[in-house]
């Protein structure tokens, strides 16, 4: 077997992990190989893999306890293969949509930070692509937060902002979300990572309402500033999917999108999650000086 390699994808985010089969158990050094690269570059990239659900799940059990879906709601194809799978996909069977999340543009998130202990990672394994469009894009949070206005930096450090999940497949929302309906939480703005020890910025355009604390229309300009510079080119790497890719990716310090794609081409990708161990601790505000030692 070659030796692994790691290719960083951009100079943002991420890199693809070379001469690794999935369908093989993972020795132990190629296990802390891959962890390890997972925490320098945020998320790691595997092509050309063809594995099961159980081959993506013994892939994920390296790294933490595979979850148990958050949400109700599953569809018939998805209880079929079990509490961990949600698919990802545009197809209907017999008039009924075998996933979630069928079509359309999504804005930045990371997955799950409306529970008290957000899921730690998300293995997204892709199965049918569309020949364009779809990409998911990915924000380095780590770097967001360290490339910070310090006035920012100074107005944030020590607070928290809520979050929601309040949404459906057909309705965007536009921050008028309805506490008394649906799972919300607050988690600090600054968020230290329990493995790295570094600080990324824990907010996300689809899911955090409001910083506690502050005015609402205070929060809303600063939130939307927050997003903003979450969008900026220089931390974003898009993914472009290609079948048998599989992803894993850090909710900790990332956030995710999704361009929009062609509604008549199939799109299907498999995606289980990992249970965070460790809880949410504040994070020190990231200062450039600090970042470049």
């Amino acid at each position: 077997m070659s030796a692994i390699e790691i290719i960083p994808l951009s100079d943002a985010i991420g890199a693809e992990i070379r001469n690794v089969d999935l369908r093989e158990p993972l020795t132990d050094a190629a296990a802390r190989t891959i962890e390890q690269a997972w925490y320098d570059h945020v998320i790691v990239l595997f092509r050309d893999q063809d594995i099961s659900l159980e081959q993506q799940k013994a892939f994920g059990a390296n790294y933490g306890e595979i979850a148990i879906r958050v949400r109700d709601g599953t569809t018939r194809a998805e209880r079929e293969m079990g509490e961990n799978v949600m698919l990802i996909s545009n197809i209907r069977e017999n008039g009924e949509q075998i996933g979630k999340l069928p079509d359309g543009e999504m804005m930045f998130h990371s997955d799950t930070p409306y529970v008290e202990n957000p899921q730690k990672a998300t293995l997204l394994y892709a199965i049918e692509v569309p020949t364009k469009g779809g990409e998911t894009l990915f924000s380095n949070s780590y770097k967001v937060a360290e490339t910070l206005p310090e006035d920012v930096k100074r107005r944030i450090a020590g607070r928290k902002a809520l979050q929601i999940y309040d949404y459906d497949t057909d309705d965007v929302p536009t921050g008028n979300f309805d506490r008394g309906k649906h799972p919300h939480f607050e988690h600090p703005i600054f968020r230290k990572h329990p493995e790295t020890g570094r600080t990324s910025l824990f907010v996300s355009e689809l899911m955090t309402d409001e910083i506690i604390g502050l005015p609402e229309d205070e929060s809303r300009q600063l939130l939307q500033s927050l997003f903003g510079h979450q969008r900026k080119e220089e931390f974003v790497y898009a993914h472009a999917w290609r079948p048998g890719d599989l992803l894993m990716w850090d909710n900790r310090c990332s956030v995710h999108a999704r361009n929009d794609f062609p509604g008549d081409q199939r799109r299907l990708l498999r995606r289980i999650t990992l249970y965070d161990e460790h809880p949410v601790l504040m994070g020190e505000p990231p200062y450039r000086e600090a970042a470049a030692q």
